[in-house]
């Protein structure tokens, strides 16, 4: 499995004052450095400190989260991995280092869609957010443009030409709205040892079912200290808010 460190290029574009980016930027190099000796738990320090600066960057989180499993916490590493994910949805390095931590916790999680679903499920989550927006402005001047120009220029092929853009404007539209409720969900990794799931918000509550450290849910609602959290095959209970982490 390849734990590399990354080099911290286009830092200066991230969010950020210029004194923060010139602290992180530092920060950055003394971690790479402390990796690189062995001194992981150093290393996790200056990354952390770097990320209080407020720079969100996945390169930043993808060597933290590496220090951080270096120094024994799989399940914050794995909650790292996750957050450096969405910042880079396609970043090789980070989605081989996340399956290969997923392999190592208790928890087994489903088996992929395989087949013709699992083609759709790929296609569906491929684009990114950002990148579905643009697909619709897009879609959406072109249904403007063409229906402008069918007023100016009386041809028969610009009739189709708008019904085409609105059909695609109205489906680019529709999926960016899925994904967008999707990529809104609030996800959660249990980062102790163990979580207890109860039949409602209180220790005292029936015992649904035990899971562990690394385990992603999705939370459906809260209650004071409590989460409703759901596994993916669907299994849900009431866990303390102290045993989870937000991604």
């Amino acid at each position: 499995m390849r734990w590399c460190i990354v080099i911290f290029l286009g830092i200066a574009g991230s969010a950020g004052s210029a004194e923060g980016q010139s602290a992180a930027a530092g920060l950055y190099v003394e971690g790479n450095q402390l990796y690189r000796a062995g001194d992981f738990s150093s290393a996790r320090l200056r990354y952390e400190a770097a990320v209080r600066t407020g720079i969100r960057d996945p390169r930043l989180l993808y060597n933290l989260a590496n220090a951080t499993y270096k120094a024994g916490e799989l399940g914050l590493a794995i909650v790292l991995f996750e957050r450096a994910l969405r910042l880079a949805p396609r970043d090789e390095d980070i989605l081989a280092n996340l399956r290969f931590l997923r392999r190592l916790k208790r928890d087994r999680d489903p088996e992929p869609v395989s087949g013709f679903g699992g083609f759709i499920e790929r296609v569906y989550l491929w684009p990114t957010s950002n990148e579905l927006a643009v697909g619709w402005l897009l879609s959406l001047l072109g249904l403007f443009g063409s229906a402008g120009w069918r007023r100016w220029r009386q041809i028969p092929v610009l009739h189709t030409a708008v019904a085409v853009g609105l059909l695609l404007c109205l489906s680019i539209g529709g999926f960016t709205l899925s994904r967008s409720q999707r990529d809104g969900r609030v996800e959660v990794v249990v980062t102790h040892a163990e979580g207890i799931a109860r039949s409602g918000p209180d220790a005292q509550q029936t015992e649904v079912f035990v899971i562990h450290e690394g385990t992603k849910l999705v939370v459906e609602r809260s209650e004071g200290d409590w989460y409703l959290a759901r596994l993916p095959s669907g299994l849900g209970g009431w866990l303390p808010a102290s045993v989870l982490t937000e991604i």
